[in-house]
Formats: C-alpha cells, structure tokens, sequence
C-alpha cells in the first residue's frame, strides 16, 4: 500500500545513476513543495501544476525493483490521487528514453502532446484514475 513520506525518506529512492534526472538525492528538501508517495521500491514525486486539480509526476526508483514495478507505481498513482480533488496527473519524459515512455502507457498515461526542444520531442502525458 503506498503512503506518503519525507523529503528525507524519498532521497533513497534516488541513489542510484540512472534516476539522477531532474532529481539529485542531496536536493530533495522538506523547503521544495512536493509531495512524496512511495510503494515497495518505487516513489513518486509530486508537484502541483499551473492549473487547478493537476499535478505533475515523476519516479524515483530503486534498482532492485526494476522489472516489477507497474503494481507499486499504480498504487502510488492511485493513493495520491484519492488523497485530494485531482483532475489529471502528468509527467515530462524525451521521447528518445523509449523504456520510461513504455512504462507510461504500461501505467495508463496518454499521449497529451509534445514539446519540440534542440533535444529533440518532450512528450507530455496524462493518466486519470478509472473511476
């Protein structure tokens, strides 16, 4: 069952290389307005959105947990969501990390359009909960 944790609790989440993107354990603060849900291996990371009711998201993820992880991240998913009024939750990701993009549409987020940069597409994507 997800619940929501610390600043402190969610640095573990983000020791390992591969989830240092946008997130650097040792900048992970209780000052930074996000929320931290975690599942077995994998947190999510929460930050409210320039709208009413939408909020975007992002993982940090233990190594051991890798290949097992659509049950713990719809459970994060889904506590948060229960946890408040939202309307859509969204995630950033470059449509060249393929592995992440899949794991998303593994999750139930949908394509909501995208954002050329010299880097190449940024998708934006979209999950709701099923009612």
């Amino acid at each position: 069952m997800a619940e929501q944790i610390s600043a402190q609790e969610a640095r573990e989440f983000f020791q390992d290389q591969s989830q240092q993107i946008g997130f650097l354990p040792e900048d992970i603060t209780d000052e930074q307005p996000l929320e931290f849900w975690a599942c077995g291996p994998i947190c999510g990371v929460f930050a409210y959105g320039l709208w009413p009711g939408v909020w975007t998201a992002h993982y940090g993820v233990k190594p051991e947990g890798w290949g097992r992880l659509k049950e713990p991240a719809l459970d994060v998913l889904s506590a948060f969501w229960d946890s408040r009024e939202v309307h859509l939750i969204t995630g950033w990701t470059p449509e060249a990390n393929r592995p992440a993009i899949a794991f998303a549409r593994r999750l139930g987020f949908f394509e909501y359009g995208r954002m050329p940069t010299p880097d190449g597409d940024v998708i934006l994507q979209g999950w709701k909960k099923c009612q």
